[in-house]
């Protein structure tokens, strides 16, 4: 009897033991983890990061908007594309192929001297963005949204839910796809553009309490969780034969670009995440309709993709910018030019012009649509400009 009291006494306090030291463990991996990227005190004031295949595959650059300073920052021979930057600059967030050959999410500072891999799961990771709170990165994987937390290095898919997926699949035949997501963090509410066989429409969704399916866990380890109490579909706000939207710097607002909606045509519209209401800016009463659109950093203007539409033809008509308020946006740009980026100040922007031999270059010009000016110089194929928000 007193050997087992000895035994039992001497594995309590060994399992006591291992539970203290893998608390310890994780509390510091998560908050001294050497490998962990801390945000970096560089001067990224006016850093254009973008991807070049200049070197011999796509790897992130940087340039100045004076067409200085142009430099390679990632050298791995593998894909790095979809630069991102946080929301004070000090870190970026990008996609690579660079562990066997699946394209993950990855984030760094902006000098690329420590990386850290975020995802490990099957299937492509793209288009990462990071939320205004600059402690998540909300992705694509296929189709479908995930949301990164950073310090907890967990993804967690939020569109469509785990538990409602296949209802949502028997509800738009098969196919739950999105794109260009969003997500209120306070109200737990996620928007992106779900494309449907008419076309393509901004929903919102409102999510559960619960949690969701963790990146690398199975379908049989999460059925268990009881089923949050959510919305069961998404719920339509504005659709078209092609819809865009934007987060605006504050995170209240989001800009709406839609073709071919039915009754209105072409638009530009504001959905305001706070009261939920739609304020239309802009209809075309011509062949001119608004593409991918971006906010200028004082949340003042906008600037988008602007496309000339004739029947079935589609021809890109260049870049136009239009001020809150402003009867009509203005083309600044013309002719075959895409993805426009703001300066921090908003007096310029940045932007991809197609090459005759099919290359692809940066280009600058004055938010007047004066002085415009290329700043790579054709070498290779140069494009997803970021314009760096360091104040």
């Amino acid at each position: 009897m007193y050997l087992r009291r000895v035994w039992f006494k001497h594995t309590l306090l060994g399992l006591l033991a291992v539970a203290v030291l893998v608390g310890a463990g994780m509390f510091w991996i998560r908050y001294f983890n050497p490998f962990r990227v801390k945000p970096a005190d560089i001067n990224t004031k006016d850093w254009i990061l973008f991807v070049s295949d200049r070197s011999g595959n796509p790897d992130l650059w940087v340039i100045r908007p004076d067409g200085s300073g142009l430099r390679q920052i990632t050298t791995d021979p593998s894909a790095e594309t979809d630069p991102a930057w946080s929301p004070d600059g000090r870190l970026i967030a990008f996609i690579s192929d660079r562990e066997n050959r699946v394209p993950q999410l990855f984030y760094a500072d902006p000098e690329c001297r420590r990386v850290q891999q975020l995802t490990v799961s099957v299937g492509a990771k793209e288009k990462p963005q990071f939320l205004p709170d600059g402690k998540h990165i909300i992705f694509l994987l296929q189709g479908q949204v995930l949301l990164m937390d950073i310090e907890g290095g967990e993804a967690e898919k939020i569109m469509p839910p785990f538990e409602l997926e296949q209802q949502w699949r028997n509800t738009f035949g098969g196919s739950v796809l999105f794109r260009e997501p969003t997500y209120d963090t306070e109200k737990r509410i996620v928007y992106a553009v779900q494309r449907t066989e008419g076309g393509e429409v901004l929903v919102r969704y409102k999510r559960g309490g619960a949690d969701h399916e963790h990146e690398g866990e199975t379908q049989q380890e999460t059925q268990q969780l009881p089923l949050p109490s959510t919305q069961k579909l998404p719920e339509p706000i504005i659709g078209g034969e092609e819809v865009h939207v934007a987060l605006s710097p504050d995170g209240t607002q989001l800009a709406i670009t839609v073709i071919g909606n039915r009754q209105l045509g072409h638009v530009v519209a504001l959905y305001n995440l706070v009261t939920e209401t739609m304020q239309p800016l802009w209809r075309s009463e011509g062949d001119v309709a608004p593409g991918v659109v971006v906010w200028a950093p004082e949340g003042t203007h906008l600037a988008f993709e602007m496309w000339r539409i004739k029947g079935e033809e589609k021809d890109r008509a260049g870049i136009g910018v239009m001020g809150i308020g402003d009867p009509e946006p203005r083309l600044i740009v013309k002719g075959n030019a895409v993805t426009p980026t703001w300066s921090q100040g908003g007096t310029s922007l940045v932007y991809v012009k197609f090459r005759e031999d099919g290359g692809r270059d940066l280009w600058i010009v004055s938010a007047d649509g004066s002085d415009a000016r290329r700043l790579t110089d054709g070498t290779g194929d140069n494009y997803a400009p970021a314009w760096s928000p360091h104040p």
